[in-house]
């Protein structure tokens, strides 16, 4: 199993649009049975109002505090963290129910209870409604063990099959050196090595600052073979999130593919552009830009398609529907876009 896997939390994110939104619907039913079960329909929008406005206000007041504190949450034995949020949320309840009392007297009225009764029926239904949630966090976290650890195979299959294609021309450029620059011999050989090291290591992420120097030495590797033909345009921004870990050996087949496939069969070679930045918060952009042969077809062979299914199952499964990429390709221009949220 992966690093991931190891530090999954075992909170959904409530962070994301579709936790809150699942989270209000269910507050709603949960108003509307509460409403259902009461006596009489005279009242009843009235108290489906109430309910509502009650539990609507807990809930989301909840999903706030578990998305501010789920890092701190991440860190705690699954026990502690279920037993943590049932306890703030039994407070939530409490503070909530006092504060609607003293600013609404029809809450009273209407449960027909004194405000001490009323405190604690609404504490037993929502330690009812805590211990259904909890059930079906517990449910959700064997769930994401399960599919990541499906996950960290699939990635370590992928990632097996990663072999650079420049092998052999590689050891070839650097035998053609030794003689004569052996220093530049040495510095090849080292990055051929930290390279293939990459490929062959039981981890199947890390930093993309890692991913991109390791971007850095193929492309030395490649200068040395291509020379002058060879024309590297960085554009990383200020704000680009070197930190974020993403499956390793994602971006360095796709530059590989696009001095292999475009650049090398040009005869004057061109400029390949790598691109990195942020293109929203919490999120990472790479994109890889190279000429190609104009009378080429714009239709990647068959070691450029395996190269794209490769890259675009590694995000899927890293990242989900968060993991994109986007391919651009005209006459003259390929085009790649990598896309990923980021992940501490």
């Amino acid at each position: 199993m992966n690093e991931r896997a190891e530090r999954a939390p075992p909170l959904p994110d409530f962070c994301q649009p579709q936790a809150v939104l699942l989270v209000v619907l269910l507050g709603l039913l949960l108003a509307l049975l509460l409403t259902l079960a009461g006596t009489g329909f005279s009242t009843f929008w009235l108290r489906l109002g109430i309910h509502a406005v009650f539990i609507e206000g807990v809930a989301l007041f909840a999903c706030l505090l578990l998305c501010t504190a789920r890092s701190v949450l991440s860190t705690l034995p699954d026990a502690v963290a279920y037993l943590a949020i049932f306890v703030v949320i039994q407070l939530i309840v409490v503070a909530a129910s006092l504060l609607g009392i003293a600013l609404s007297p029809t809450m009273i009225v209407i449960s027909d209870e004194s405000p001490g009764l009323l405190v604690l029926r609404n504490v037993l239904i929502a330690s009812i409604a805590s211990l259904v949630f909890l059930r079906f966090l517990i449910l959700h976290r064997q769930w994401q063990r399960q599919v990541q650890a499906e996950a960290s195979a699939r990635l370590a299959a992928l990632q097996a099959r990663i072999r650079p294609h420049f092998l052999f021309n590689a050891l070839n450029t650097i035998a053609s050196l030794i003689g004569t620059r052996p220093q530049q011999a040495e510095e090849a050989v080292l990055d051929l090595s930290d390279l293939l090291r990459s490929g062959l290591t039981e981890s199947s992420e890390h930093r993309l600052e890692r991913e991109l120097e390791l971007v850095r030495g193929y492309l030395r590797i490649e200068a040395l073979r291509l020379g002058e033909r060879l024309t590297v345009d960085w554009r990383i921004a200020d704000d680009a999130p070197l930190q974020a870990r993403l499956p390793a050996l994602l971006i360095q087949p796709l530059v590989e593919n696009a001095v292999v496939h475009g650049i090398s069969r040009l005869p004057d070679g061109g400029r390949l552009t790598v691109i990195v930045d942020a293109p929203r918060r919490r999120h990472w952009r790479v994109i890889i830009e190279n000429p190609v042969a104009s009378e080429r077809p714009v239709r990647a062979d068959q070691g450029h398609r395996m190269a794209l299914e490769n890259v675009r199952k590694r995000l899927a499964l890293a990242f989900g529907d968060e993991g994109r990429c986007r391919v651009d390709a005209d006459e003259a221009r390929f085009r790649i876009e990598l896309n990923g949220p980021v992940v501490d």
